[in-house]
């Protein structure tokens, strides 16, 4: 997977996340959603570890200072639009 269809699969199940979220709010109780979100919420959060293990970390809670100190600034951020 390329760079740019990573970054899009993390900001569709984002949007995902988001919607169910909405709806969540005043549908507390249908399970249905319940599970959908979790079964969504997984998908992103492995998204984003694998863009983030491949591109470099996209928000300050990928940053892993031991790792590789300070260095996602040096990169193409994602809305500069090299990805």
């Amino acid at each position: 997977m390329d760079r740019t269809k990573a970054l899009r699969r993390v900001q569709e199940l984002n949007f995902a996340m988001i919607e169910l979220g909405l709806y969540l709010n005043t549908h507390p109780c249908d399970e249905n959603a319940l599970m959908l979100y979790e079964r969504v919420q997984l998908m992103h959060g492995a998204a984003k570890a694998k863009y983030e293990e491949c591109y470099g970390p996209l928000s300050y809670e990928g940053v892993i200072p031991e790792k590789d100190g300070w260095s996602w600034v040096h990169g193409p951020w994602p809305w500069e639009g090299e990805c």
